[in-house]
């Protein structure tokens, strides 16, 4: 089925830019990597089903050159590409109204036929009006959740620096045995956040 591989959905929308509002846009998006104003990285590592997110702008086609037509567009457009987790655009919808409603005001607010934040359905609407299919999604773990898979990502990591301290420094195998365990307690407890890697 397009836009859903196992328990992932894959959302590419685009949304045509309000006129005069593009470099305004632009200069808000280039903000959104500022690690003072989102230590995690973006604000979306606070929307806890979004695995990836990338936001940007297209304000001409390329032009090949003779004997290519050039082509133009009526406006410019924001392009939203997300992978989460979920079966349709409202589960988004629903999450990021509550975890980044400042950011998705700033983002949309820009952009033409924005119902604003009052009603989820109208909002969910108007991402699925702008959506494209995306028919051929590919996700290595179609099935694993974000929460799954940084507490893997976790699990390897401090695996590593556990293995490289174990070979610098070489220990009895019940000290290395006490370590190991004292270790995976620790990871059974610990849940990373998103960006937090």
């Amino acid at each position: 089925m397009a836009n859903q591989n196992g328990a992932k959905y894959g959302f590419t929308g685009l949304f045509p830019v309000a006129n005069g509002k593009s470099d305004e846009l632009r200069f808000f998006l280039r903000s959104l990597d500022d690690t003072r104003t989102y230590p995690r990285g973006s604000p979306f590592s606070h929307v806890p089903i979004v695995h990836m997110a990338r936001l940007f702008i297209i304000d001409r086609l390329a032009y090949q050159g003779t004997p290519a037509k050039l082509d133009t567009l009526k406006s410019d457009y924001l392009v939203f590409a997300c992978d989460f987790d979920g079966e349709s655009v409202d589960v988004l919808i629903r999450i990021m109204v509550a975890a980044i409603p400042a950011e998705l005001a700033a983002i949309w607010g820009k952009c033409r036929g924005y119902p604003g934040l009052n009603g989820n359905d109208q909002l969910s609407q108007y991402f699925e009006r702008c959506q494209l299919d995306t028919n051929l999604f590919l996700a290595d773990q179609p099935f694993a959740s974000v929460d799954f898979i940084l507490k893997g990502l976790m699990c390897r990591r401090r695996l590593g620096e556990f293995v490289k301290l174990a070979q610098r420094r070489p220990r009895k195998p019940a000290v290395l045995k006490r370590g190991f365990r004292l270790l995976w307690r620790k990871l059974e407890r610990d849940n990373p956040l998103p960006g937090s890697l």
